[in-house]
Order: C-alpha cells, then structure tokens, then sequence
C-alpha cells in the first residue's frame, strides 16, 4: 500500500500527462503536506520540482519563485537527472536558453542514455556540430579548428528532425 504522499504524487504525475497542470500543483502541494505530517526528513526534491513545473505550466510562464524552487530541488540533488529535465523546461519558458541547456548538459552526464534529454538537447542546443565529430567536442583540435571556421562565418549546424 503506497504512503499517502506517494499517492498523491502519483496522481500529480498523472494530471501532468494529462496537461492538467493547476491539479496537478495542487497534488504536489498535498504530496508535500502529507509528507510532513507523517515523517521527520523534508519531502523528496521530486516533489518540489514537479510542483515548480506544474505552476509554471499552468500559469504559461514561471514566477520567480518556481525557478528558485525547480534550481534548489536540482542542485539539491544533483544525482537526479529528471530534476535536471524539469529545471530545464522551466528555464526555457522562461526565456533562459542558455541555463536551460546548462541542465541539460549536466541531466546528460547523470543519464546518457537518457532519450529525452539527448532530443531536447538537439532540438535547442545552439552551437554547431563538432568539425571532427568522432573527436570529442572539448577536444583541441575541435575547439581550434571550431573557433576558426566560426571567425570565417561557417554555416550553423542544423540538427535532423
């Protein structure tokens, strides 16, 4: 039998597939509530990401306290790349494209083989593709050779759809 904060935080979870976004922060919140009146440690950072995402969807853009909530949840723990993910589709509703694909990158590095991470990185990372693409994208001579073909105005890279 599941916690009565695990219930509530599956039924969020659901409500978010269903784009029922403003149910959904109201399940997170009652996650979060049921969490505290039944155990000492704070609720997991899941909870707080997850709301921080549904306010902000449910509003179309985020407030500044869902951003501050969504970053603490993600650098509270750091070892979670779904937080990773939520931090990201907060940052870029909020217009901060740059912050955004930071989380991604970091996601990546907690969860490779992470799919949705991997597309959503493609589909907004701004930088061109690698002029070696069997060589890392750090290694040297993709930094030098890349820095050149960028002060000689090289095409961008567009990513496959």
């Amino acid at each position: 039998m599941l916690s009565p904060d695990a219930s509530h935080y599956r039924q969020a979870i659901a409500l978010m597939s269903d784009r029922r976004y403003a149910d959904a922060a109201r399940r997170f919140e009652a996650a979060i509530g049921a969490h505290r009146a039944r155990a000492t440690a704070r609720p997991p950072m899941r909870y707080y990401s997850f709301l921080a995402l549904a306010r902000a969807l449910a509003a179309g853009k985020p407030r500044a306290e869902d951003m501050r909530l969504c970053e603490r949840a993600a650098t509270s723990d750091g070892f979670d790349p779904v937080l990773q993910l939520n931090l990201r589709r907060v940052c870029l509703m909020a217009g901060m494209t740059t912050r955004a694909l930071a989380a991604f990158s970091r996601g990546l590095r907690l969860d490779p083989d992470n799919r949705q991470l991997g597309a959503l990185l493609s589909a907004h990372d701004r930088r061109r593709r690698p002029v070696f693409p069997g060589l890392g994208r750090d290694h040297g001579l993709n930094r030098s050779l890349g820095r050149l073909r960028s002060a000689l105005g090289g095409t961008r890279h567009v990513p496959a759809s």
